[in-house]
């Protein structure tokens, strides 16, 4: 939310920030607010039918991939946090006149709709028409794109590989797999794993690959044209020839007919309406882009994973971000044929990710409709810690016997290869970030998107600390460019490559600056402090118990790590409060994090081949 406003209270015109008058409390608000909404979506009514019961695709619902993209594309949370704004600005502020200097059509839309309920008057223009006819063309090439995309990515070899049975399917985003190694451990985030589960069961293991070559922000189009240099991966596209993409091209052709059954709700016209302001001109076109882009994907996904697992025939298939678009489509798929499916935990698990939040009848079947079996989660879900279990037996509803806490590889390689590391190496960590031997270095790890609207007070902060260096370490799915960009002219900041070992870096470091990264709970079992910044965010219950430190703008910046870098009493407490938190929460590393996930999954898929064989 980056809009400015030009506002008079009766002393002459100003220009403020919206984003501003937008507090912590009310930024939690409207986040829960644009969850309920897009929870509710599944109730209203479409054709005469409930959202959930009138999208579906053999005979389960699609709405499991319609919340995703109301909640990835965050127009509705964008629209709840502007009007909570302008409605605190108002009552701050008391104008006269408004006028939107710096926003996208949506933002004057809401101002516009919101001043006149409130009897202010608006100045300039409120008419967003140009603009959604603008998107929606766009997104119908982009629906074009996607549907094309399907056909050129089986260019990429034209002979299907011989494929024999495997007794474990796991299924892999392509883009992070290294071709540099030479088994499991290629794989960027559950690598330990499946290096583990090779070892228990030589053979056992049959790789797929999903999605692009390339991480979603260093991607082009060309990449659907390029074969995965690894031979140990088959592209899921190999195994789903045209002819099995019979539910993609259904949802292809129905995507305009399901535009038009969507936008004449009336139960969707009146669910847009939001503290009194008209949402419908931004809703209509979230709606009209779940129709064209995220139902035909959905379900060339699912087409291609059933595809998959008949052509392998597994007795069990795991994989990572269960809970996303491809987690969904591969875990209703392996329920369809009764394949059970593990789901094992690669990074944080947000309060505020709409993928791990249900209501409890979302878990049930759909009584009117005998083939819905309710949310499609795995059978198993693999998770670090105690934290991540209660969140998903919480506000997740995912029934308690079907979680794990196995551990995290992850900590455990990051702790044994910070044991390992000599005073050499990190003295060479060190030098490679641009600090010096008696310089703190601070290093920053999340992710751009998130970090944004922060990273500049830092910036800001950081020249007020010129005894401090500063080494950001770019999220693997990201590149470095914007990262650049933000510290051009900052002489005590450095950005490094993504490629660059997370051991030596966290273990050299006095302290680590995050919004939400799992990065900064690694660093809390390993003894290093986080300053966590963007409040509230998905770390507020760390900071809350003590655990991290949170700071908003380059003055708290300053203090909070003065605080942590200096202040010995302060950062003996921090100790203590993280050390408790983590007892409480089983937020450890023991090294056997690895055997105990392979255990699980060799588990599920003894127990089905057991259970075939009695059949």
């Amino acid at each position: 939310m980056t809009a400015t406003l030009l506002i008079d209270s009766g002393t002459g015109p100003r220009r403020v920030p919206l984003h501003d008058y937008l507090d912590a409390a009310s930024d939690e608000r409207a986040r829960r607010n644009s969850h309920r909404w897009i929870k509710a979506v599944r109730l209203a009514r479409v054709d005469g039918e409930p959202f959930r019961r009138r999208f579906t695709l053999r005979g389960d619902s699609l709405w499991w991939f319609a919340e995703l993209y109301l909640h990835k594309e965050q127009a509705i949370l964008t629209m709840f946090r502007t009007i909570a704004a302008f409605d605190a600005l108002v009552d701050r502020e008391r104008p006269l006149a408004v006028r939107v200097v710096a926003g996208d059509w949506r933002t004057r839309r809401l101002v516009w709709a919101r001043a006149s309920a409130r009897r202010i008057r608006f100045l300039g223009r409120r008419d967003g028409r140009a603009a959604a006819v603008t998107r929606r063309l766009r997104m119908r090439l982009r629906a074009t794109a996607l549907y094309g995309s399907a056909v050129v990515s089986r260019a990429r070899q034209r002979t299907r590989p011989a494929v024999s049975r495997a007794a474990i399917v796991a299924f892999v985003h392509t883009a992070f797999w290294r071709s540099d190694a030479g088994d499991g451990s290629a794989e960027s985030y559950i690598g330990p794993v499946l290096r583990e589960l090779e070892a228990l069961a030589p053979g056992a293991l049959q790789y797929v690959g999903i999605g692009p070559v390339r991480n979603f922000r260093a991607r082009r189009w060309w990449d659907a044209l390029r074969i995965h240099p690894s031979r140990a991966v088959i592209p899921i596209e190999q195994l789903a020839p045209a002819s099995t993409l019979d539910g993609a091209r259904r949802l292809w052709r129905e995507r305009r007919r399901n535009v038009r059954s969507l936008l004449a709700s009336d139960d969707l016209r009146r669910h847009s309406l939001i503290n009194d302001c008209d949402c419908w001109p931004i809703v209509r076109e979230e709606l009209a882009g779940i129709a064209l882009l995220q139902f035909p994907w959905s379900a060339r996904a699912m087409d291609e994973a059933g595809a998959a697992l008949d052509a392998l025939a597994p007795d069990a298939s795991l994989t990572y971000a269960e809970a996303g678009g491809w987690g969904r489509a591969i875990a209703l798929e392996c329920r369809r044929r009764d394949i059970p499916l593990a789901g094992l935990q690669h990074g944080f698990i947000y309060r505020h990710w709409l993928n791990y939040l249900h209501e409890p009848d979302e878990m049930l079947p759909d009584r009117d409709s005998p083939d819905d079996r309710g949310f499609p989660r795995p059978a198993v879900t693999l998770l670090f810690d105690e934290y991540a279990a209660q969140h998903l037996a919480g506000p997740g509803n995912y029934p308690r016997a079907t979680l794990d806490v196995t551990g995290s590889a992850r900590l455990d390689e990051l702790a044994a290869a910070s044991r390992r590391l000599t005073p050499a190496d990190l003295a060479r960590a060190r030098a490679d970030a641009g600090a010096s031997p008696d310089q703190p270095l601070v290093v920053v790890a999340t992710k751009y998107r998130e970090a944004a609207g922060v990273l500049p007070d830092l910036m800001t902060a950081l020249r007020e600390l010129p005894q401090v260096q500063l080494a950001i370490k770019p999220h693997p799915a990201e590149t470095a460019a914007p990262y650049e960009a933000l510290t051009a002219g900052v002489a005590n900041a450095r950005v490094l490559s993504p490629e660059v070992p997370l051991a030596p870096l966290v273990s050299a470091a006095s302290a680590i600056v995050t919004v939400n990264s799992t990065v900064a709970i690694d660093a809390l079992v390993l003894g290093i402090p986080a300053l966590v910044l963007g409040l509230p965010n998905n770390l507020t219950p760390f900071v809350d118990a003590g655990a991290m430190v949170g700071a908003a703008g380059a003055a708290e910046i300053v203090a909070s790590l003065g605080r942590i870098l200096y202040d010995r009493e302060f950062r003996g407490q921090l100790t203590r409060n993280t050390e408790a938190f983590a007892a409480q929460h089983r937020i450890a590393t023991d090294g056997r994090a690895a055997a105990r996930s392979a255990a699980a999954v060799l588990t599920l898929a003894r127990v089905r081949s057991r259970a075939s064989g009695e059949r």
